[in-house]
């Protein structure tokens, strides 16, 4: 900055630490001003994405629950129809449940169906290894293809000396689902573990 700061004339210029000319003339002008008008504009735009992790789970505009072990968890039909083929074919108005304010869920956890829920409104998975076993089964009945990769991915990741062979014991029945290659690579984590020792 140069020119009259404070009463005062810099005839060179300086460098301050100020980001913009609207903080000089607001710090050094003598009254201090702005050289444009100011508005106030909040922040607070929110993403699609956002908007739709948001809403997941939100009573106040789900128009479907589901109940599992007990718990609800509240949902869009349009959002599991649009991002879920099972869903998709689930609400034909030939199917009973379209009809349903409340679905039942008997052959999943609720940490899990809700995992998957939360995976449709986000496309993001956080569990720990031995739930995403689990979600895998799920990925694998409702040919979800990128979560079954997802699950994949946080079980290779999630082996570790004391989980080895809960995961191994847990994975024996999903094993059918998983790929070959992973398969290997999660034998031989799990040895490396101490899994397989006496």
């Amino acid at each position: 900055m140069w020119g009259q700061c404070r009463g005062q004339s810099v005839v060179l210029p300086h460098l301050t630490h100020l980001g913009s000319t609207d903080d000089v003339f607001a710090c050094f002008a003598t009254p201090p001003v702005m050289w444009r008008l100011l508005t106030l504009e909040t922040d607070d735009f929110m993403t699609l994405s956002q908007a739709l992790a948001r809403e997941f789970d939100s009573p106040e505009t789900a128009d479907l629950k589901f109940s599992v072990d007990g718990k609800y968890i509240y949902v869009h039909k349009a959002v599991l129809k649009i991002r879920c083929e099972h869903f998709r074919s689930m609400f034909q108005s030939h199917w009973s449940e379209d009809l349903q304010e409340v679905i039942e869920i008997e052959q999943f956890s609720y940490p899990v169906y809700r995992s998957f829920l939360h995976f449709l409104y986000t496309d993001t998975v956080e569990l720990p290894p031995e739930d995403a076993i689990g979600l895998l089964d799920l990925a694998t009945s409702y040919c979800e293809i990128r979560l079954k990769r997802l699950c994949q991915q946080i079980i290779k990741r999630g082996i570790t000396v004391e989980n080895a062979f809960t995961l191994l014991s847990a994975a024996t029945a999903a094993f059918w689902q998983v790929d070959g290659a992973m398969l290997k690579e999660f034998i031989c984590r799990a040895s490396r573990c101490g899994a397989f020792k006496n």
